[in-house]
């Protein structure tokens, strides 16, 4: 679209004319006092609604020459909620100033924005005009003039239809998550999460130096009045003044997913592994609480490979800060004799601290989160250091200091800039005697064949029982397509470090099987594939501190130009009769030096 200046200033004079004989609509002041004397010009009139227009067909725009908005003031700086920014509203549209200096206009002023030298643009996805000097490009009108909010609900702010309008929310609450909270943290913003009788949410963001930034948060519901705003996809809501804030009426619903807000009856055990879940859908497993404390995300069932499991990221959220709380039913421990394990993993480590805290309570009743007291307690967790994607056993996790009933709780802190993935599966909490806690099933087989046709081209590969784990180095055997065939492959080329990745099998059950694989390579220049067998290796730790044994398979080797052009057959090997085995394929290389590719197919443990 081409935006033709004088043809729009030419309509907005005589709309101008028109507008001002007949008023804003209802609730907004139909004219404004008679101004007083200005050495700034006015110049040609336009609305908020022509300046949005502006910006989405030139993006950011700088005003050279005479041009004016008639609008009021719907917010400013005064309880220090925002800093040198004010709303402003006309008949139109709404926007929010970023101003030179803070102060100079106050809620309910009358004002002509001179345009020049201003500037459209926006920021967290939220259209503004920025370059606002507060003496030379804003004329007050007329003083006490407020504009009537209107009523709104969640799901209709959720539209972006309000975007830095005056608005009053109806029928909502602040979630059982916030309360006992202040509106903002002593040193920083609050970011309170507000709710309906829908499951429809919203983020207020309070600034620790607005006036009433240390008073406690409502308990009831009600209305509030304020500023609807968003920072990118996430709503957000900022208020004026308490006065405004009418949250007397009783509490609605449970509040958050996955059975927070209400009692929980006591189990006996938990056993989770997350199969009833449904893929980037909220916990919501029966007994459990999922609540979002910060920001508007919670634990979300995730599935790989044919496995659900619970995901936590801050990953694309646009939040500035993101807490969110899984928690297991109460378990009867009445004896201490209960024991914690599970399973976590972690992608895309992007984390200064840590993003996943693991927190007792023996007097979490399902109704009094905020309330509850918490105790962290040690497990294994994954790491900057950790191969993303594997599985890592948390440990036996003794709980006999808790004795009553005991519930855990998976604490996620993160951001949209500290956005590490967090996996949780196979949470139990028992005698000890339960299962658990394992990347895969632990149980020895007895044949085996892996053809890896069910990954999608690089994707890592993560196999129920497979071991697939990075020495040195932080490459692992990771799928390739190519000629509509899948395999494993593992490579130094471009990594830039040296490279020792492992792929172990899940345990045999040792009976004199037959294995065979079949390689390729490609480019070689020294790296080496190992394909070797343990019988100490007992599934746990580092298999790098296991015995192992080169079981001297015909293995790719040779092709310095490009790839082989065909499979080299590994042979028929011979298992050992007896005991429990794991084979590896080893791979070991370094970049820029020995960066050979090698790929692996058709793994195959068939029986005599």
């Amino acid at each position: 679209m081409t935006y033709n200046m004088k043809t729009k200033i030419n309509f907005f004079f005589a709309a101008l004319a028109v507008f001002m004989t007949m008023g804003f609509v209802s609730c907004v002041k139909q004219e404004f006092d008679e101004p007083p004397a200005s050495d700034i010009p006015v110049g040609d009139v336009l609305t908020i609604a022509d300046l949005r227009q502006m910006y989405a067909d030139s993006s950011e725009y700088t005003f050279d020459g005479d041009y004016s908005v008639y609008a009021t003031v719907t917010m400013d700086e005064s309880t220090g909620n925002i800093y040198r920014t004010a709303f402003i509203q006309d008949a139109t549209d709404a926007t929010y100033l970023f101003l030179n200096n803070s102060g100079g206009i106050t809620e309910g002023d009358s004002i002509r924005l001179y345009l020049n030298g201003c500037t459209l643009s926006e920021y967290g996805g939220v259209f503004q005009v920025k370059d606002v000097d507060n003496d030379s490009s804003i004329v007050i009108l007329a003083n006490e003039h407020p504009l009537m909010p209107q009523e709104i609900t969640l799901a209709q702010m959720a539209s972006g239809n309000y975007e830095s309008k005056l608005v009053k929310l109806t029928d909502v609450q602040f979630a059982s998550s916030e309360l006992g909270k202040t509106w903002a943290e002593s040193s920083d913003y609050g970011n309170r999460t507000i709710e309906d009788d829908n499951d429809n949410t919203a983020i207020v963001r309070t600034s620790s130096y607005a006036s009433f930034g240390d008073v406690e948060l409502p308990e009831g519901s009600g209305s509030m009045v304020g500023i609807a705003s968003r920072y990118n996809e996430t709503m957000q809501f900022y208020v004026r003044s308490l006065t405004e804030v009418e949250m007397t009426g009783d509490r609605f619903g449970s509040g958050g997913g996955g059975g927070g807000g209400s009692q929980i009856d006591p189990v006996a055990s938990v056993d989770e592994d997350f199969s009833g879940e449904t893929n980037y859908e909220d916990i919501a497993a029966e007994g459990w609480t999922n609540i979002s404390v910060q920001g508007d995300r919670m634990w979300q069932g995730k599935e790989y490979q044919s496995n659900m499991y619970a995901q936590a990221t801050g990953y694309n959220s646009g939040l500035s800060s993101m807490e969110t709380w899984l928690i297991t039913p109460p378990v009867i421990n009445t004896s201490g004799d209960r024991v914690l394990k599970f399973e976590s993993a972690m992608a895309y480590w992007e984390h200064s601290g840590d993003p996943l805290t693991i927190l007792v309570s023996t007097d979490f009743t399902g109704d009094n989160f905020a309330s509850a007291t918490w105790t962290e307690v040690s497990a294994t967790l994954p790491t900057s250091s950790s191969p993303e994607n594997e599985w890592i056993e948390s440990g036996d996790i003794d709980l006999s200091a808790f004795t009553g009933n005991v519930s855990v709780a998976f604490k996620y802190v993160g951001s949209d800039t500290e956005s590490t993935s967090i996996r949780i599966d196979n949470v139990t909490i028992d005698d000890g005697a339960g299962g658990g806690g394992g990347g895969g099933t632990n149980d020895p087989v007895d044949e085996l064949l892996a053809d890896f046709e069910e990954f999608d081209n690089y994707d890592d590969i993560i196999i129920d029982g497979w071991l697939n784990v990075a020495e040195s180095g932080t490459r692992m055997f990771l799928a390739r397509q190519y000629d509509n065939n899948t395999y494993a492959q593992a490579t130094a080329y471009g990594s830039g470090e040296e490279n020792i990745s492992w792929l172990v099998t899940p345990p045999i059950n040792l009976q004199g099987q037959t294995f065979s694989f079949r390689t390729k390579d490609g480019y070689d220049n020294g790296a080496v594939l190992e394909v070797m067998i343990s019988t100490d290796f007992d599934g746990t730790g580092n298999p790098w501190n296991a015995t192992w044994t080169d079981l001297e398979p015909e293995i790719a080797g040779g092709t310095t130009n490009g790839y082989a052009q065909t499979w080299t057959e590994s042979g028929d090997i011979t298992l050992p009769s007896s005991g429990i085995g794991y084979i590896v394929f080893r791979y070991t290389g370094d970049d820029p030096a020995h960066t050979t590719t090698f790929q692996i197919d058709d793994v195959n443990i068939s029986l005599p």
